[in-house]
């Protein structure tokens, strides 16, 4: 069952073009992993999923029902279905952990304070965080910490899509893998579907059922992780072994 089809989207910017014919199907449940070098369109795309941005053209299906048309109130329905891991983690350096985990369930859901606490704290524990860590501050906690806070708040309300952006971003190896296997675990527990932009390969090896590979706005790969390394495609090849010489000249950009 697919779970986001995307047909002929475009995304433009007055003359440019960022999205050119995107073509993509992710099957509900699937982690789909999308990489490419900086101005590929890569967070464009995600936006355009995600109902944040507004295609030029193009369709747009997620479970079989067309997002590109919807009214306000149809975008705010929609996004009840969708979790969020920012690239920087983007906690309220003002509030406390629990209340950055319970943003979503206080102010959309209009869940009690104590009831929204206690999912907090289990979603704090579900990523290996303590429930003593609900009443710190962001500022109080470290990098790997603030990662896996985010990582709770983007599964408090338990949402059936879930995007990732640049996930490991900032973080050392170790804890770069300890992020990676939570969100494998908690996205299998949830049945969520994933949505990942990252440049970290190890990550993507990882984490992906699916690679998709953009290069100035197009899909110009599609296909199963594993068979990522035999591609034959000199553009993923090059992008996947971090290899100066190759198409994608990022010099002459």
């Amino acid at each position: 069952m697919s779970k986001i089809v995307i047909e002929n989207l475009v995304k433009s910017f007055a003359e440019k073009q960022v999205l050119r014919n995107v073509n993509l199907e992710v099957k509900k449940g699937e982690s789909l992993v999308i990489l490419g070098g900086s101005g590929s369109g890569k967070s464009v795309l995600i936006k355009n999923i995600a109902c944040l941005m507004q295609p030029t053209s193009g369709s747009i299906k997620i479970d079989e029902q067309e997002i590109t048309n919807l009214n306000q109130k149809g975008r705010d329905k929609l996004m009840e279905k969708f979790g969020f891991l920012f690239q920087g983690g983007a906690l309220f350096d003002s509030l406390p952990i629990w209340q950055n985990v319970a943003f979503r369930l206080l102010n959309q859901k209009k869940i009690n304070k104590k009831e929204a606490k206690e999912i907090a704290i289990e979603k704090l524990q579900s990523v290996g965080l303590s429930a003593k860590t609900a009443d710190l501050f962001p500022s109080e906690l470290s990098g790997g910490m603030q990662k896996r806070a985010s990582l709770a708040r983007a599964i408090a309300a338990n949402p059936e899509i879930i995007f990732f952006d640049e996930p490991t971003t900032g973080l050392d190896p170790i804890m770069a893998d300890v992020i990676n296997d939570l969100i494998i675990s908690n996205s299998k527990q949830l049945g969520a579907t994933t949505v990942t932009i990252t440049h970290d390969m190890a990550s993507a090896r990882k984490i992906a059922d699916k690679i998709a590979m953009l290069y100035e706005g197009e899909i110009i790969w599609f296909g199963n992780v594993s068979d990522m390394y035999s591609s034959n495609n000199p553009y993923l090849d090059q992008f996947i072994h971090g290899r100066a010489e190759g198409p994608i000249n990022f010099l002459a950009k």
